[in-house]
């Protein structure tokens, strides 16, 4: 079957984007009034669409506010022996600047496999500082 898509977004969004996504099928939820509100955003999706489990790959920043609102308690990674020589590096974890200082969060390693002749998935579980 097809995927079903649910945008989140924040009570500023635009009356014609709301409709544009309502004429394109998508799914929105309003998790937040000018920023994003990660705990409303995951608290919506559970009640609404019954949503247990989402993956979330938005970059360092948007992993770190999911991440300093409490609703992250698991971490994958796949690690492949890949570059591509591009300058500059991603990090998984961003702090954005206007949000302050945020809170340390350790993981607890849960799982390890091999994933074909080089790869590495390793498997995480939060736990509290």
């Amino acid at each position: 079957g097809e995927a079903h898509v649910i945008e989140i977004l924040t009570e500023q969004t635009s009356a014609p984007y709301k409709a544009y996504l309502r004429k394109q099928g998508v799914s929105y939820i309003l998790a937040g009034k000018k920023e994003l509100d990660c705990r409303l955003a995951m608290e919506k999706l559970h009640e609404l669409f019954h949503i247990e489990k989402v993956l979330i790959c938005g970059g360092g920043m948007v992993n770190w506010s999911f991440l300093q609102a409490g609703v992250i308690d698991e971490l994958s990674l796949v690690l492949a022996p890949v570059t591509d020589g591009s300058s500059g590096s991603a990090s998984l974890f961003t702090q954005m600047p206007s949000t302050g200082k945020g809170s340390p969060v350790e993981f607890t390693l849960n799982k390890v496999e091999r994933i074909g002749d080089n790869g590495i998935y390793l498997n995480y579980l939060t736990r509290a500082v």
